[in-house]
C-alpha cells in the first residue's frame, strides 16, 4: 500500500501505533484509555480507513490475531439490513463483538417495512454496542467524516454522550491524499 507518512499526519499515526502497541503513553491525554475503541474522524481522503486497513494487514501477515476485527462499511450494514427479512438477526449481529464501521454518516436510513418504516439502524446498534462495552469491554472502531455535534445531529445526544466514554476520539485532518 503506497501510504506516506507527513507532517498532516505525523501526529496522528504516533498516537493510532501507541495504541494498537498498547503503549502506556498512549494514555497521557485527557478521557484517552486503552480500554475504548477508536473514533477516527476528519475530512475527506486523509486515510482513516487505510490506517485501520495497515493494521489488519499486519494482522494477518503476522498471525496477530488480537488486532485482526471484521471491517464494514455503514451503507454496507444498512444494505444488509434492507435486504434481510429478520431484520433483528442484522442488529443483533452487528451488535456483538469487535468491529470497525467505516464512514459512518454516509449510510442511507434502514427500511424496515414490516416493522418501523425507516430508521437509523445504527442508533440501535450502537445503543446495543455500548451496553456491551459497559458490561463486557467489547470495541468498536468507527471512521466518520462527521465530528461530535454533527453525530448528536444525525443520531441523537444519547448516542454522542455515549461516544465520550466508548471512544478515544483521533482527528485526521489535511488535504484528501486520493489521486
Amino acid at each position: 500500500m503506497d501510504f506516506e507518512v507527513d507532517g498532516d499526519n505525523k501526529n496522528f499515526l504516533g498516537h493510532f501505533c501507541r495504541y494498537w502497541n498498547r503503549h502506556p503513553e498512549f494514555e497521557l491525554l485527557e478521557n484517552i484509555s486503552l480500554r475504548k475503541g477508536l473514533l477516527v474522524f476528519g475530512s475527506y481522503g486523509t486515510g482513516k480507513t487505510s490506517s485501520f486497513r495497515i493494521i489488519q494487514d499486519m494482522s494477518k501477515q503476522y498471525g496477530l490475531k488480537e488486532l485482526w476485527f471484521p471491517c464494514i462499511s455503514a451503507q454496507e450494514v444498512v444494505a444488509k439490513y434492507n435486504e434481510n427479512r429478520n431484520k433483528e438477526e442484522i442488529i443483533e449481529y452487528y451488535s456483538k463483538g469487535t468491529f470497525l464501521f467505516d464512514d459512518l454518516g454516509s449510510e442511507t436510513v434502514g427500511n424496515n417495512v414490516y416493522q418501523y418504516g425507516n430508521e437509523e439502524i445504527f442508533v440501535r446498534i450502537l445503543l446495543n454496542r455500548y451496553r456491551n462495552f459497559e458490561s463486557l469491554g467489547t470495541k468498536t472502531h468507527i471512521t466518520t467524516n462527521l465530528d461530535l455535534s454533527q453525530i448528536e445531529g444525525r443520531y441523537g445526544r444519547q448516542i454522542s454522550d455515549r461516544f465520550i466514554r466508548m471512544f478515544n476520539r483521533l482527528k485526521l485532518d489535511g488535504p484528501s491524499r486520493r489521486r
